[in-house]
């Protein structure tokens, strides 16, 4: 039996929708991998440097008290500041460095690494965030900076 033009046309109307339709729901299904392994790499990013700031912190425990007893000056003494910021990085999986600067002022870089899960799909590795922080340790008497 032959058929007739009218039902061609609907035939040939139902693959183009069948195409669009599937070009649509790729081109979704795509933003919402990019939208979530970008939301992963924020996360990560921010992770970093709550660590950064967390490994700062405990490096500003470190403080001298034999030059706060001998001169009144506040100081952290360098070496251990560095590896109790580096120790507690790694304690939370990430890597980083740590310096003191005049001797009160702590930066602290750490490094992670984010996985994403969809792109790695498309051959994007593993990718490198960083976050820093850095302190400044003070002392206070009576409320004014000493």
């Amino acid at each position: 039996p032959m058929r007739t033009t009218v039902e061609r046309v609907r035939d040939e109307r139902g693959a183009v929708v069948s195409v669009w339709t599937t070009v649509i729901a790729t081109i979704m299904v795509l933003v919402l991998g990019i939208a979530v392994d970008l939301g992963g790499l924020v996360h990560a990013k921010q992770s970093a440097g709550d660590a950064a700031a967390q490994a700062a912190r405990r490096a500003g425990q470190q403080l001298s008290t034999g030059t706060l007893l001998d001169t009144g000056r506040l100081e952290v003494r360098t070496r251990q500041a560095r590896a109790a910021a580096v120790d507690y990085l790694q304690a939370v999986g990430m890597t980083g460095t740590a310096t003191v600067e005049n001797g009160t002022t702590l930066v602290v870089t750490a490094h992670a690494a984010c996985r994403p899960l969809f792109l790695s799909a498309m051959g994007v590795g593993s990718l490198e965030v960083t976050g820093a922080s850095s302190v400044r340790v003070t002392r206070v008497e009576n409320g004014a900076e000493r």
